[in-house]
Formats: structure tokens, sequence, C-alpha cells
């Protein structure tokens, strides 16, 4: 019997993407995107993991670049941008408020770094969340490990206090879904809240 539905964060219930502040990047340093994307992403996924910190994500970078990027340049850049385009998926919002209304527990799991983190919670999106129903939000720069890897999942399930094939988890991501299927968690791939919809209703939740 399935009690509790997971949700990922980044482009299930917030819009957006990495795409404009890789361009901001690239630009920059006049180099191709997807260069610019392939150097950046280890170092990304390292401080996602939250083993460095904002200025050694920087220095990482530089460091592999053999070059130093203005102050001014990289003073809250991550933060600033993830505030001006990430908008709240308002459709899942409100499936995730008739899960809620069904008896439905609710979790979020997302790989997200710090000032992501930190956006959330100047813009008073964490306490929104919260207030509809999400009471456990598992953050990959907090618990030091990031989906797929499956210690994340078994940290969610272990915060829900539920068995896996007691849960729902909802991704972008084919990777993320795999891996939680692996361990036993009902998945759905997230294409559009539309489709979501249906999926949820084919499993009876909705």
């Amino acid at each position: 019997m399935i009690k509790a539905v997971i949700f990922d964060l980044g482009k299930v219930l917030i819009g957006g993407d990495w795409k404009s502040v890789h361009d901001k990047i690239a630009k920059k340093l006049k180099m191709p995107l997807d260069k610019t994307v392939s150097i950046i992403q280890p170092i990304r996924d390292e401080w996602s993991k939250g083993r460095i910190n904002d200025r050694e994500f920087w220095q990482k970078l530089e460091k592999k670049l053999d070059r130093k990027l203005s102050p001014r340049f990289k003073k809250d850049l991550w933060l600033n941008d993830y505030i001006r385009k990430r908008k709240d998926v308002k459709e899942t919002w409100k499936i995730a408020t008739e899960l809620k209304n069904r008896g439905f527990e609710l979790a979020i799991l997302s790989n997200t770094t710090p000032p992501h983190v930190k956006a959330n919670r100047k813009i008073g999106r964490f306490k929104r969340l919260r207030h509809l129903g999400f009471k456990i939000i598992i953050l990959s720069c907090e618990v030091g490990y990031r989906k797929p890897e499956s210690k994340i999942y078994k940290i969610t399930l272990k915060r829900l206090k539920l068995k896996a094939k007691e849960c729902v988890f909802i991704d972008d991501r084919k990777e993320n879904i795999k891996a939680a299927q692996k361990l036993g968690i009902k998945s759905i791939l997230f294409e559009n809240p539309k489709k979501l919809r249906k999926d949820l209703a084919r499993l009876k939740l909705l």
C-alpha cells in the first residue's frame, strides 16, 4: 500500500534548469557551451554533495580553466539567477495538494547546491512547501549523497519511516528513476504535469 509520494524539486516542482548560468559563464570565458558544461559538471557534483563550499567551487573552476574570474561576476551568480529564473510549477503543486488531501505523506528528494538552498529559503519557497505538506525535504548538499546513489534514497525512506514498496518517486531523469526502482520504489518519469496526473491516476493515487 502506497503511503508517501516523493517529489524531485528541479523541473518537477520548480521550473528552469542550469542553462542560463552555464550560458553566462561560457560567454564570459568565450568558450563553447558544451565545453564549459563538461568542465563545470564534475565540480558542481562535488558542490551538490556538500564536499566543497562556494569559494572552493570557484577556486576549482578557475584552476581547471587556468584563469581568474572577477569577484563581481562570481558574487551570488548562482543564487541570483535561480531567484530570477526558477518559478513554481503551479500545476504540480496543485497535484501535491490533492495527494496530501487524499492522505499521502509528501517528501522532496533533490540534488541541489548551497546557493540554491539559500535562494529557496530567502524567497520563502521551502516554507511554502512545508505549509503545503512536504514535511520531509532531503537535499543532497546537506546529506552528502546525490541521486542516483542508493544511499540518498535510503536516507529518504529512513526519514519517512517507510519501506520502499510504500513509496512512489517522481523525477525527470531516467537514471534517478532506475536507481529508485532497483530499491523497490515505484517510480514515475516526469515529463509534464498533465502526464504526471495520468500516471498517478493509473496507480490509483488520484
